[in-house]
């Protein structure tokens, strides 16, 4: 998803909790929850592109050797 998309969803996600018949305190527990997600979220994807840049170079091919036959 790309971060426009992203923003969008996220803003939805709070205009539906702020438009949601409940009362104050289930919204705040409800408000807290979704933020609570996104950064359990953001922060898995933080560490598996990590992991991916980790392997890229790990496994990236040293400059300056040539294979010889």
């Amino acid at each position: 998803m790309n971060k426009l998309n992203e923003k969008l969803a996220n803003t939805d996600l709070y205009a539906r909790i702020n438009q949601a018949s409940m009362t104050e305190s289930e919204r705040e527990v409800a408000l807290n929850a979704l933020r609570n997600a996104e950064g359990l979220v953001d922060g898995t994807l933080w560490v598996v592109n990590g992991a991916k840049r980790l392997i890229a170079r790990i496994f990236e091919k040293p400059a300056g050797l040539k294979h010889s036959h």
